[in-house]
């Protein structure tokens, strides 16, 4: 059984997506962390979470589609739905994730487990991957009947509702994993920002951030 991942860079939309497949689609996702939720049974409900057994496999349901969360560099070529979004927003989150325990500026230099915002882009290279499906978070927001369709489309599956769940319902589960809004350049000096840019300037333009 081939998998479909869902690959994102963190703090990028990745469970929220995994939300909107559940609620939208009944399909439930799993991911290849490990108590990936934080054992938060109300979130995993509502998310569609799979989480692994004991034995550190994943147990999917029969005939349903295999899809699996990862923020690692591309590893192969399966079908695969990335996520991406705006780096400077992904990065404050990311800050805020860890608790603002490391400085911004490590976020954006990638001295973490998941490296820079432009280096997983450039990894995945959504744009030109066969068989991937590139949905923007900005779109989940602002275009969503856009996006159901993309994923109708690519999956090649019906829409079971059009019901977008509220993002700061599912914040409310736990914002660690699904944050309410926050704006990230009230969270950034302009010298991290003249940083970022630096670093992840063309990538930002390919994308439509500048």
């Amino acid at each position: 059984m081939k998998i479909t991942w869902l690959a994102s860079y963190p703090r990028s939309g990745n469970t929220y997506l995994r939300t909107i497949l559940f609620n939208c689609f009944g399909i439930k996702t799993a991911s290849i962390y490990p108590n990936d939720l934080g054992g938060n049974k109300i979130l995993e409900n509502f998310v569609g979470h799979i989480e692994h057994n004991q034995n550190k496999t994943i147990t999917f349901q029969k005939n349903s589609i295999p899809i699996i969360k990862t923020h690692k560099l591309n590893q192969d070529e399966n079908r695969s739905i990335y996520i991406i979004r705006d780096g400077r927003a992904a990065s404050v989150s990311l800050w805020n994730f860890y608790g603002k325990k490391i400085p911004i500026k490590d976020i954006i230099l990638g001295n973490h487990p998941f490296g820079t915002w432009k280096d997983h882009l450039i990894s995945w290279n959504p744009l030109k991957r066969p068989n991937t499906l590139l949905i923007k978070y900005e779109d989940i927001l602002c275009n969503f009947e856009y996006v159901l369709n993309s994923i109708e489309t690519f999956l090649e599956i019906k829409v079971l509702s059009k019901k977008l769940p509220s993002r700061d319902t599912v914040a409310l589960f736990d914002g660690r994993w699904v944050r309410s809004k926050t704006d990230w350049k009230e969270k950034i000096s302009v010298e991290e920002l003249n940083l970022f840019n630096k670093i992840n300037y063309p990538v930002l333009k390919e994308f439509g951030y500048e």
